[in-house]
């Protein structure tokens, strides 16, 4: 059998499979050229149902993380936000970050109270957006979101998602060009002030969107409310719970209690994976779960691409030899016997990738190798029944080459 491998005709259809697949993907990427972070995100993952299932029990517990707090501030009030900034402050929180976009400056009290604030406030990151992508450039024009009354005085971060609302949020970008500067996301931005060098870790790994870890669910991190911290709590008791501590400022309402679209996302955490009717969580939650991948170093590995690509020739050609055997031998139950080989190996490959992630975090994109895997019956058989038929030189082809010399050719030679 290894004295066959090498099959010319295989090796002809495995290609053909390849660049129809290639075809496709052009296709689909013409159609969404003007996607600025399109890196062939999917709506659906197998890695959806490690998220949903498979760790559902352990994402739900509460985490005893000790670098984290998430504060809900419930409907944006710029006067109890500066309070609240300023408590913070002064019980040497170690980062703060406000996911509220502070759009326009008025000559209102509250507003001059919070700029005040923000300028002795050096460890805080205020939230913006990145906007208009140069696609020649791969850069974005401008940042927005945020008046310069208050950001000229503050360290920004986009808080902006590889993926619009209708898309599953998988991924992050750890920065970008805006402009003329490189400008961090607004989970870089805190790391690069509570943990320089876990900032530098994520940044080193040269990556411009990274694939995010869940390892909690919206409710699961360390909580507290706006109104506690600010009227129930003595300076004391809030040193005790934010000392030291990343505490994220945001809509974070308790289950039930808030808007259910309102800065939510659909994440791989939804177990409504096959029908996602209702986001599942809220923006503040997602960078809280990124701010923990990079603090605990839980990245997701993925394959070099070179790597992928070598496997999945190497997949596809197997898969496209031991079927062609099938045709040439067992031709008259070769329907069957594909349809079941294909049965299984996309069986085996559910739980091989699965169990990757759960374990390894090792993320094996293989979906080409699946399609090449459904694709190689019917590609035979076009091969064998139309275009050999068709290319009479096709036939001059040998059906295989040894890899070493047979008996009858060594003496032939001789």
């Amino acid at each position: 059998m290894l004295n066959r491998i090498i099959q010319p005709h295989s090796i002809i259809i495995t290609v053909l499979i390849f660049l129809f697949i290639w075809f496709l993907n052009l296709i689909r990427l013409n159609m969404h050229y003007i996607d600025p972070f399109n890196n062939g995100l999917k709506n659906y993952e197998i890695t959806d149902i490690v998220y949903a299932y498979l760790s559902d029990s352990s994402r739900q517990q509460p985490l005893r993380t000790q670098d984290l707090l998430l504060v809900d501030i419930g409907k944006p009030d710029r006067g109890r936000i500066a309070l609240l900034i300023d408590r913070l402050r002064e019980a040497g929180a170690a980062a703060i970050g406000v996911d509220v976009l502070f759009k326009a400056s008025t000559v209102s009290p509250a507003d001059s109270f919070l700029q005040t604030v923000i300028q002795r406030t050096p460890n805080l990151v205020l939230a913006c957006e990145v906007d208009q992508v140069n696609a020649k450039a791969t850069k974005f024009e401008q940042w927005k979101g945020v008046d310069t009354a208050f950001a000229n005085y503050s360290t920004l971060g986009y808080v902006n998602f590889p993926a619009n609302q209708t898309r599953v949020i998988r991924h992050f970008s750890p920065q970008e060009l805006v402009g003329a500067d490189t400008l961090p996301a607004f989970a870089t931005a805190l790391l690069q002030i509570y943990a320089p060098g876990k900032a530098a870790k994520l940044l080193e790994r040269n990556k411009p969107v990274e694939r995010i870890h869940y390892t909690g669910t919206q409710y699961a991190f360390p909580r507290q409310e706006q109104d506690r911290l600010l009227d129930s709590m003595s300076l004391e008791e809030v040193r005790s719970v934010v000392h030291g501590k990343i505490v994220l400022l945001g809509y974070l309402p308790a289950p039930y209690e808030g808007d259910l679209l309102k800065d939510r996302h659909y994440t791989p955490l939804n177990q409504s994976y096959t029908n996602r009717a209702i986001p599942d969580m809220y923006g503040l939650a997602i960078h809280a779960n990124v701010l923990n991948m990079a603090l605990e170093e839980q990245f997701i590995r993925e394959l070099p691409n070179w790597l992928n690509v070598i496997l999945l020739a190497i997949f596809g050609y197997l898969n496209v030899l031991l079927i062609h055997w099938v045709y040439d031998d067992f031709n008259e139950v070769f329907h069957g016997i594909t349809r079941a080989l294909q049965l299984v190996e996309f069986i085996l490959l559910f739980f091989l990738i699965a169990l990757l992630f759960h374990f390894f975090r090792i993320k094996l994109d293989f979906g080409v190798g699946i399609l090449a895997l459904l694709l190689a019956y019917d590609l035979i058989m076009i091969y064998e029944s139309l275009i050999r038929r068709r290319l009479p030189w096709l036939d001059r082809i040998p059906e295989a080459i040894p890899l070493r010399p047979t008996p009858a050719a060594i003496e032939e030679e001789e």
